[in-house]
């Protein structure tokens, strides 16, 4: 098999936060600056890659995606990361809203290269909602606005994470959302809570310790099974399922980058061939509100796109070295372990990084940094390919990432794997008689929860929601309860 000139490879990662960054209030622009410069160095050629730059991606910050602490931010996102680290391009792309959004990003720009219509391309990610709320906290005012009227792509779009029927009866953040997917998982196994509870300390455990070998994480600590199971004052209920160090934590200051380019413009750049990190196999898909989806305790559109990546690369997951699933709640974790079938892995192999619950969860842009570790680790011993997962929303939008330390025994030509198919369900608006609960979650506020919000199965076999106020401490999985129409919201009573 003779050298891919054309085939896309990675030839640069960098990383960078407030370990790493002067000041007390460090703005996204500094964050990311500092981490392309890193990669940038990473490369062994800066300056020629630094001028080869032809397009800048950059990672929708949370303050863009409808999540803001009142900073602000420049007027044009891609182009102020650049010009902190040192690059401009005439391409400039501001990506859209979700945890997939780096990954489909490389696979996007990886695609423009192997045609040819993009020569070197760098994608880059900041936060400093650690430092926002710090200054919120403090009472300080902070303005991270830069004006610019340069044009650029604006890729914001208006997928729907949440539905109506989801807002209107309850579930009005992640942890509420991930609540009804994890409580179908342990009813789906037929586990008691406690047991379940085990189980994610377990997990939970894991990663905690691998967090200790990344530099920039931001919460590198080692937990124990009993400790995360006991809980304690920093680890209090936010759900009826879960603990706070259970779930992605968002309060950091991070920065990365990465370069794309391909292996021929690498080489004529003088970057060394062991410096290359080649994509082997890529897949994408979408999937309904979760409340919609046919199978809710069967993560279709996941296993499709873990299957879809490792077939067009080749490989098996046996045959898997690094792997690094995105960690936002531990049923996304789990959905994919469950997946991939390989008993021989150790927890705590599905994670290079820690997770978002202990390297920290930036927002869009966690898989930069499994990108980032990804590459290190196939530097180190490439005898193995690496997987990584991207997940978005409710585990609405994936996007998953062959790569491998050498040429891919199947090139990868640009095609990305995303011919999956969600099969919906119509919810009932008006549902009356009895139903049974498939799953169920409660927001908890100072270890007092609130309303349980129920999705049914009811007596006809149509699915619908109900809240029940004042429900009772016990697990709501299978009761059967009487449902009641609201024009806004429905109820349900435990059936007699």
């Amino acid at each position: 098999m003779g050298f891919d000139a054309h085939a896309p490879v990675i030839i640069g990662v960098g990383e960078a936060s407030r370990k790493s960054v002067s000041g007390e209030w460090p703005r996204p622009v500094e964050l990311a600056g500092q981490a392309i410069k890193a990669a940038l160095a990473d490369t062994g050629r800066p300056d020629a890659v630094a001028a080869a730059v032809d397009a800048i991606a950059a990672i929708r910050t949370f303050e863009d995606s409808g999540i803001s602490m009142g900073t602000g931010s420049p007027d044009n996102v891609p182009e102020a990361f650049g010009a902190a680290g040192g690059i401009s391009a005439a391409r400039l792309i501001y990506a859209d809203v979700g945890g997939q959004s780096p990954q489909a990003m490389v696979h996007e720009l990886a695609g423009d290269i192997r045609r040819g219509e993009t020569g070197l391309a760098v994608i880059v990610a900041a936060e400093a909602m650690g430092t926002a709320k710090r200054a919120r906290k403090a009472g300080v005012q902070l303005d991270w606005r830069l004006a610019s009227d340069t044009g650029y792509d604006n890729r914001l779009s208006t997928f729907p994470i949440l539905s109506r029927a989801e807002i209107r009866h309850g579930i009005i953040s992640m942890p509420l959302a991930y609540s009804l997917l994890e409580n179908a998982r342990r009813l789906g196994l037929g586990l008691s809570r406690d047991d379940y509870q085990v189980r994610m300390a377990e997990l939970g455990a894991a990663m905690s310790e691998v967090s200790l070998t990344r530099e920039h994480a931001q919460f590198a600590k080692r937990f124990t099974t009993g400790e995360l199971v006991k809980g304690s004052e920093s680890d209090y209920w936010l759900t009826d399922i879960y603990r706070r160090w259970r779930v992605a934590q968002d309060a950091v200051d991070l920065g990365s980058a990465l370069i794309l380019t391909s292996a021929g413009k690498a080489r004529e750049l003088g970057v060394a061939d062991d410096k290359m990190i080649w994509l082997a196999g890529s897949s994408e898909t979408k999937e309904s509100p979760y409340s919609e989806r046919k199978d809710i305790t069967h993560p279709s559109a996941l296993e499709y796109a873990l299957h879809a990546a490792l077939d067009q690369a080749g490989f098996e997951a046996a045959q898997l070295g690094s792997v690094d699933i995105y960690s936002c709640f531990p049923v996304a974790v789990f959905a994919a372990v469950d997946t991939l079938g390989d008993p021989a892995r150790a927890l705590g192999d599905y994670t290079i990084t820690g997770g978002l619950n202990f390297f920290g969860g930036p927002g869009n842009g966690y898989a930069m940094y499994s990108i980032a570790a990804v590459v290190e680790s196939l530097r180190q011993d490439g005898s193995k390919p690496a997987l990584i997962t991207a997940n978005g929303g409710v585990m609405s939008k994936q996007a998953v990432g062959i790569y491998t330390a050498s040429q891919p025994p199947h090139p990868w030509t640009g095609d990305i794997r995303s011919a999956y198919q969600p099969e919906a369900v119509v919810l009932d608006e008006a549902p009356q008689g009895t139903g049974r609960v498939l799953t169920y979650t409660r927001p908890v506020a100072k270890d007092v929860a609130g309303p349980a919000t129920l999705l049914l199965e009811m007596e006809n076999g149509a699915r619908a929601f109900a809240v029940m106020d004042d429900a009772p401490q016990v697990d709501l999985g299978g009761v059967k309860v009487r449902v009641t129409p609201h024009e806004k919201r429905h109820s349900a009573t435990i059936y007699c």
